[in-house]
């Protein structure tokens, strides 16, 4: 496929990172050609130095003969322009990154769909973002929440601790027969396990089963889901206006504080946000969240925009035994650093606008896709094709190369946790967990051999 991106950034580098990788023709397009070199010095990719709203520019790059568009510069309105000329060139599909709520197709219903303008589909990395914190307080202890299979398979992971019945023992060891350990993140590396693997204290644990039988995790870790009494956000920007809407349209949601330095913004936030209370304080100060009486009964959320502060914050929150912490990171190296300090779980909004483009651009049987850590792995809901090779055998006689797991299949609409004896058959879907250098070999096992070499879509 060939792919124009608009946008030399972390979030373009990280999106012509991967996309390269998958032996896509990428062409990286930004007026600041400092921040197109490190693209140019690490990968076998097209640069070129000019904006990419521009009809020229545009034109020198011969984007009618693109098959993707993606504008992910800083600038919404550029995005939007450099969006709409491409499809006046005739691109396909067009994928614009915008941030400000007031330009979200929600908040205009009068136009209807951007669609006609020639935007195929808006990435808002802060309400991504929300939408992860989110799902995170509605499962406590865990790292990461997922849903797959229209929501009927959960996938979820925890950091092993010493209290952990798990810790010490290999997978064979714990009988598991209604969920499966897919993935395990070690000392900052993706391993795909066996039954032979062991699980290590501080291993950040992947685990998929049936969306209605996670209940059954805690007793298997012993732990007790904590009743929380309240939510404390430090930070008041786009995440947390989006974060608390969400909150507030849940029943029972808990006492929610935000506590903000700037006192334009939390003049800003008082009339933009109803059911929480708005504090105009520094949240990295001890004496600020003592005197709110942060502690065991409460969620902390640090969502500040600056890395730093958010690690200081959440120090601050541990000092204070609070219960759950969650924060944001804009740097993948800073995601083992939060874990080291206590932090329950990171967000990376980057990562997940990454991740959300992969699925925007999926091959046609792939029904879903999420990238792992910094996207060294990845999990793939799939539909598997007639004749493909996945279903000649049962799973214990296939040949699976090691780094892929068969996480669960959904067989007419039941969901099966795959043991050895377990047939795929043509039209289930597969969750599957992959290295991505392997993604080839995930594609071979799931795809009709004859259509595998060209469909159009390499």
């Amino acid at each position: 496929m060939r792919i124009i991106i608009v946008g030399a950034g972390k979030l373009g580098y990280d999106l012509t990172k991967i996309l390269s990788q998958e032996d896509h023709d990428v062409i990286v397009i930004d007026k600041d050609a400092e921040a197109l070199k490190p693209i140019a010095d690490n990968f076998d990719v097209m640069t070129v130095n000019g904006n990419g709203a521009s009809v020229k520019v545009l034109e020198k790059v011969q984007a009618d003969t693109a098959q993707l568009v993606l504008a992910v510069t800083d600038y919404d309105e550029l995005n939007i322009i450099a969006c709409m000329i491409a499809k006046q060139w005739g691109v396909p599909m067009t994928v614009a990154r915008v941030r400000n709520p007031d330009y979200a197709p929600d908040s205009l219903p009068f136009l209807g769909s951007y669609h006609n303008f020639g935007i195929d589909l808006f990435l808002n990395p802060e309400y991504l973002a929300a939408q992860e914190i989110y799902r995170l307080i509605e499962v406590p202890n865990a790292t990461s929440v997922g849903y797959f299979a229209d929501g009927k398979l959960s996938l979820v992971s925890l950091k092993i601790s010493e209290n952990m019945a798990i810790a010490g023992k290999r997978i064979y060891e714990l009988n598991l027969d209604k969920i499966t350990v897919v993935a395990i993140i070690r000392q900052g590396n993706v391993l795909i396990p066996n039954g032979s693997t062991q699980l290590l204290m501080n291993d950040k644990v992947f685990v998929m089963g049936r969306t209605e039988g996670f209940h059954n995790l805690n007793p298997l870790m012993k732990l007790k889901n904590p009743r929380f009494k309240r939510i404390v956000i430090a930070g008041g920007g786009l995440i947390t206006e989006f974060l608390v809407r969400e909150l507030n349209a849940k029943r029972n949601v808990p006492e929610i504080k935000v506590i903000e330095p700037s006192l334009e913004r939390c003049r800003v936030l008082s009339r933009e946000l109803e059911g929480c209370s708005i504090i105009h304080a520094d949240p990295t100060r001890l004496e600020i969240l003592e005197e709110e009486n942060l502690g065991a009964g409460d969620i902390f959320i640090s969502l500040t925009g600056s890395d730093n502060s958010n690690l200081v914050a959440c120090m601050v929150a541990k000092q204070l035994q609070v219960s759950q912490i969650l924060c944001e990171v804009s740097r993948e190296d800073y995601i083992s650093l939060a874990e080291t300090i206590g932090v329950t779980a990171t967000v990376t909004p980057r990562m997940l606008t990454v991740s959300s483009v992969l699925k925007a651009i999926k091959k046609k049987n792939v029904i879903a896709v999420s990238l792992l850590n910094t996207g060294e792995a990845e999990i793939l809901e799939l539909e598997v094709e007639p004749d493909a090779p996945a279903t000649h055998l049962p799973l214990k006689h296939l040949e699976i190369p090691v780094g892929i797991v068969i996480g669960a299949v959904l067989h007419n609409g039941e969901v099966v946790i795959p043991r050895g004896d377990t047939r795929i058959m043509a039209g289930d879907r597969v969750i599957v967990f992959s290295l991505r250098s392997l993604a080839a070999e995930v594609e071979k096992l799931f795809r009709q051999s004859e259509t595998f070499e060209d469909d159009g879509t390499h």
